[in-house]
């Protein structure tokens, strides 16, 4: 089976990741024997107790569905070893017919009526279901399948008789998110699933509603094997798909102690003072060469490598975890023990080293291999190379890409690393290659001269010059001498790129970039986040010709990127009321409960977010209370600010999970009522999905500036005050006297702040009034 693997080649060395999850719809088919196949259909019952059970799941099924004629299961024979009974509805009630089974010629046949035999249960029920079955006293074809309603029984992840502590003990055991059972819960007929995500263990009940299995509110389901079934190719809890069932096959090969953070979040009640530093994973030790397994069983590393969680077994085999593979064998004198400090010394060498940070899990010489080709593929994947090691005895190593393409780059990339051992003289060898330049092209280029030696120096810009920041260096800038590197973005042009590290091609917040001046600035178009959102409302401007002019304010001479807060004014209030929403998109089985999150987004200063409350299965046609969904925001810099709307889903977790936004800069937005058009994580229009708001913006007036002071003072003088009654609260040995005046002060503050906060609507009901008689 193929694992897919975040790789990158650096240095003559390819590093790999852990393997990541794969949405994939449908599961290659296995090859099952057809005297099985039948093993795998709903119609198929095994064992039941008695003949009246039989009849009483067709009855129930038929009365829930309507009694459509030819409905059917079939069940091992209670008296005929080797036989089976076809149950089935007719006329409004439940008959019965043998299925005989004969030995001819070492094959085993199965029939109903002598002249027509079959070589598997499956094949005679798929042949019903398309031909009529004939008798003397009626006719019928096969219609509709009754579902076994016990199939899970028989898979490895249900658990009968587990209780919930049981279960939990269990997944603790199992460091791997995605790990789960199914278990009946304790004195009911519902079930529960317990799973491990983000490193803790959580439960989900599941109900029974009729013959349904149901998981929340309003995901239903035929059987546990289907609800399993499709969580395992569909998100259950924010990005965790159901990977590992709990067996105790796998707890037998994690054989690990209990990891009660996974419940508790904590270690233990007490700890020593000598252990309050972050500890590393119990003996580790450094690989000091390399070593390639000979059994299923040991472990494959490079040298260098850091093996975590050792066992130090006797006979010269420790046992340890590295990478994906988990409390495995590897010869002793192979490694050195290492202090925990030198763990961490390495650890972050290697993520700052390597091409993929912190995701890296192994580590491959290219040196050591040779580089070939498998013409017809392997495994069902058609275009495969093979590293094979230089050394007898090593394990070769497989990879496979989805397009012939990939395939001749990664071939050609690892072979010239393995033909040249001079690394110096490779680099050489590539700059020479690529220096050739078309002439026709070169005169379509204007070009910018970059600058790498000066970079760090912002003095003396020019126009023809382009200066290269990473994000981290970008920010360090940025923080340092904001107001330096906005003035040369006035004369000279910077472009700022994401990180090696970003293999997941996640992105940054590029907005105290923008504020500096910065003209390009990267982001990975193929990420639907926040950030991509944002960029496409900024180009949203001028027509989306894909260029924006900056706002008249940051080329005045006192303007500051970051300014101090008393040098901080209000220049808008913006009031919205959330109304409604329609045609919400609907991302699983389950109907939506909507939520939105209004946010303005722009300096640290002007970030600010609203929630409105949920609307339980309506995605539809949701409403929202215009007197309780409305919020005012107060804005410094509008022309740098975007309005953001977000539209969630609160999951059986509650937790939310994206479904659409709607992100404009707040100097493109009119006031009043508007239909509100959403789009999906990629900006793109979703047919008919809006939302239905109220806005509101209104310039602060130089004279109210002094009031809106006052309450932000109020403001952060009640949180202080806040948190220094928290303090009060939990520790009971500080004098009371100085509690109680805080107290007094804390109520005056909040009596003080609710007059200045009506005095504020007061002004702006008034203001409305005004407006409306000049223009009545």
């Amino acid at each position: 089976k193929w694992t897919r693997h975040y790789c990158a080649i650096a240095d003559a060395k390819l590093s790999f990741s852990d393997d990541i999850e794969q949405t994939v719809e449908e599961e290659p088919p296995v090859n099952t024997p057809p005297t099985e196949l039948h093993f795998g259909e709903k119609w198929f019952h095994k064992k039941v107790e008695k003949r009246t059970s039989a009849e009483k799941l067709l009855q129930e099924y038929c009365a829930e569905t309507g009694g459509k004629d030819g409905t059917f299961l079939v069940r091992e024979s209670e008296t005929y070893p080797n036989d089976y009974t076809l149950s089935f509805w007719r006329s409004g009630r439940v008959q019965h017919c043998r299925i005989r089974s004969t030995m001819e010629g070492g094959v085993m046949k199965y029939y109903l009526t002598d002249n027509l035999m079959f070589t598997s249960i499956y094949a005679l029920i798929q042949h019903y279901r398309e031909t009529h079955l004939r008798c003397a006293e009626f006719e019928l074809r096969l219609t509709d399948p009754v579902p076994n309603p016990n199939p899970h029984e028989s898979k490895p992840w249900y658990y009968d008789g587990l209780s919930r502590g049981e279960a939990e003990d269990m997944l603790m055991r199992v460091p791997r998110d995605g790990a789960f059972l199914i278990r009946r819960r304790e004195g009911t007929d519902s079930y529960a699933i317990t799973f491990r995500a983000r490193g803790k263990v959580k439960h989900c009940r599941i109900n029974r509603d009729g013959r349904h299995f149901v998981l929340g509110t309003s995901a239903y389901f035929e059987s546990l094997v289907e609800l399993v079934s499709y969580y395992e190719k569909h998100a259950l809890y924010r990005k965790m798909r159901l990977r590992y069932p709990v067996t105790p096959e796998l707890l037998e090969r994690y054989n690990m102690e209990r990891d009660i953070n996974s419940l508790y979040d904590v270690s233990r009640m007490y700890v020593d003072p000598s252990e309050i530093n972050p500890s590393m994973p119990q003996r580790t030790v450094k690989a000091l060469y390399d070593y390639r397994a000979k059994q299923s069983d040991e472990l494959s590393f490079c040298r260098g490598a850091l093996i975590h969680n050792v066992s130090k077994e006797p006979g010269g085999w420790w046992k340890g975890d590295y990478g994906t593979r988990i409390q495995q064998y590897f010869p002793s004198n192979y490694v050195e023990d290492i202090s925990a400090v030198d763990v961490e010394e390495l650890e972050k060498q290697i993520i700052e080293d390597n091409p993929l940070g912190s995701l890296c899990r192994g580590i491959l010489d290219l040196n050591t291999y040779n580089v070939v080709k498998a013409p017809q593929g392997k495994n069902q994947k058609p275009f495969v190379f093979i590293l094979e090691p230089k050394k007898q005895g090593d394990p070769p190593v497989e990879f496979a890409t989805d397009r012939v393409e990939e395939l001749f780059e990664w071939f050609q990339s690892i072979r010239e690393i393995t033909w040249k051992i001079d690394t110096k003289e490779n680099n050489m060898r590539y700059w020479e290659k690529n220096q050739s330049i078309a002439i026709e092209l070169s005169d379509l280029v204007v070009y910018c001269k970059p600058t790498s030696k000066t970079k760090d120096n912002l003095e003396n810009p020019d126009f023809r010059e382009i200066r290269s920041f990473v994000e981290t260096k970008a920010d360090s800038v940025t923080r340092q001498k904001p107001n330096d590197l906005l003035k040369y973005n006035q004369k000279a042009l910077t472009r700022i790129y994401p990180k090696g590290q970003r293999v997941d091609s996640s992105n940054y917040d590029p907005f105290r970039l923008w504020l500096c001046g910065s003209q390009m600035v990267a982001l990975n178009f193929q990420t639907a986040d926040k950030y991509m959102q944002m960029n496409h409302a900024l180009f949203s401007l001028n027509g989306r010709t894909g260029y924006v002019l900056q706002p008249e304010s940051m080329r005045a001479e006192k303007y500051d990127p970051m300014p101090p807060e008393s040098q901080r004014k209000i220049l808008m209030t913006l009031t919205v009321k959330v109304l409604g929403a329609r045609h919400l998109p609907k991302t699983g089985r389950s109907i939506v409960c909507p939520f939105v999150e209004v946010e303005i987004c722009g300096a640290e200063y002007d970030n600010n977010k609203f929630k409105t409350t949920v609307v339980n299965d309506n995605g539809l046609s949701p409403v929202w209370a215009p007197t309780q969904e409305k919020v005012t925001f107060e804005i410094y810099d509008p022309n740098l600010a975007f309005l953001r709307f977000v539209v969630y889903e609160e999951d059986i977790f509650s937790d939310p999970n994206f479904l659409a936004h709607a992100t404009y800069p707040i100097k493109g937005i009119k006031s009043g009522y508007r239909s509100v058009p959403l789009k999906n994580g990629y900006s793109e229009d979703i047919e008919l999905a809006s939302l239905l708001v109220f806005c509101e913006m209104r310039p602060v007036l130089e004279s109210e500036e002094e009031l809106y002071a006052s309450c932000r003072q109020l403001r952060r003088r009640q949180e202080e005050l806040n948190n220094q009654l928290f303090l009060y609260d939990t520790h009971q040995n500080l004098r009371n006297a100085n509690r109680d005046a805080l107290v007094r002060e804390f109520n005056v503050n909040e009596n003080q702040l609710q007059l200045y906060q009506e005095k504020c609507n007061r002004r702006l009901r008034e203001k409305r009034v005004s407006n409306s008689k000049f223009y009545s």
